[in-house]
């Protein structure tokens, strides 16, 4: 079923070709035909986007609140990020820095 409320094969023949490129024309912005005509967008249209951008913006005003607060001569502690549970608590890459003469052996080629 599409949005018409009927399968892709037969809204052609019912509403016409050029109806039927109207009708794709104006897909709302969820949808997946949407998003594949407009790729460059795409990745701002997730909701998973919106949420961290939101998220950010929280802890952004947050941020800035504790420092105000700060420098008047408040008293407290730093805000705690907003929870994102898409994010992986204790995820890091690598291991600890390597000394740079390791690096310009790896790098360079060398002995």
């Amino acid at each position: 079923m599409t949005l018409l409320g009927m399968p892709f094969e037969k809204a052609a023949y019912s509403f016409g070709w050029g109806n039927l490129r109207d009708f794709a024309r104006n897909l709302p912005q969820t949808s997946a035909t949407y998003r594949a005509l407009h790729e460059k967008e795409s990745e701002f249209l997730s909701p998973l986007k919106h949420a961290a951008m939101i998220a950010d913006v929280y802890d952004a005003i947050s941020a800035l609140s504790f420092m105000f607060a700060k420098a008047h001569g408040g008293k407290g502690q730093r805000p705690d990020p907003y929870p994102r549970p898409w994010a992986k608590k204790g995820e890091s890459f690598g291991s600890d820095p390597i000394p740079i003469e390791d690096f310009n052996k790896w790098y360079y080629g060398g002995e």
